[in-house]
């Protein structure tokens, strides 16, 4: 009697490490005008905090959630990326891929990420489209106080100076400024501060004011050749 040996081939299941180290490596070869292209890890955007972001001549948000994460955030980055980012795309390992997709809007990319011969293979199955939601308030939270002071100067309005709070700066920036011009005027501040968009707020003389911003993140090799100053 012949017994026939069944062999199960289990997948390995990808971590957030494992994905975010491939993505990093192909984004690298994408985008590797040192001058134009700026990959932040990291990248927050107040309610939020995408996993790479890509500041060239659009804002472009890559969210990494690999078969050990969980999708129970994914409704709040969703919401969060939609107001900031011309571009979003989602990461997702083969687990969580299926209800994913039916959680993100049908502009977002998707690629699926899983582990082929001892690597992590990246499949491109949707690309992403420009996000027509983007909100102005949003985008001027972006800005420092100062930069957005600037940026009112800039455009010949006088709806705040600096004797107004953060809030109400950034209100005035939404206000006037239209949400194409501004994307714009957010990227080049971030390029011009070195790197990251998070903003932290301390009270200073009775005022909210904008003060610093976080250090980029670094999960694998440095990032700093890619930082640049325009």
């Amino acid at each position: 009697m012949n017994i026939r040996t069944h062999r199960v081939v289990l997948k390995r299941v990808t971590r957030d490490s494992d994905i975010r180290h491939a993505l990093l490596n192909e984004l690298r070869l994408h985008y590797s005008d040192a001058e134009n292209d700026l990959i932040i890890e990291e990248f927050g955007c107040k309610k939020a905090r995408t996993d790479i972001a890509i500041i060239n001549g659009s804002l472009h948000a890559f969210e990494i959630k690999s078969d050990s994460d969980s999708l129970e955030r994914l409704p709040s980055q969703v919401h969060a990326y939609q107001d900031v980012f011309e571009y979003i795309t989602l990461v997702c390992g083969r687990r969580l891929l299926d209800r994913a997709r039916t959680m993100i809007p049908g502009h977002w990319g998707l690629q699926k990420a899983e582990f082929i011969e001892g690597s992590v293979v990246l499949k491109k199955v949707r690309t992403p489209k420009f996000n027509k939601d983007q909100n102005a308030l949003a985008l001027a939270h972006m800005l420092w106080k100062t930069e957005a002071l600037q940026c009112l100067r800039k455009y010949g309005h006088r709806l705040a100076t600096s004797r107004n709070s953060a809030e109400e700066v950034a209100e005035a920036v939404a206000a006037s400024i239209p949400v194409p011009v501004l994307s714009d005027e957010v990227r080049a501040a971030i390029k011009t501060r070195g790197g990251s968009g998070f903003e932290r707020k301390s009270i200073q003389d009775g005022d909210w004011c904008t003060i610093q911003s976080t250090e980029t993140l670094n999960h694998s090799l440095s990032l700093d050749w890619l930082l640049s100053v325009q």
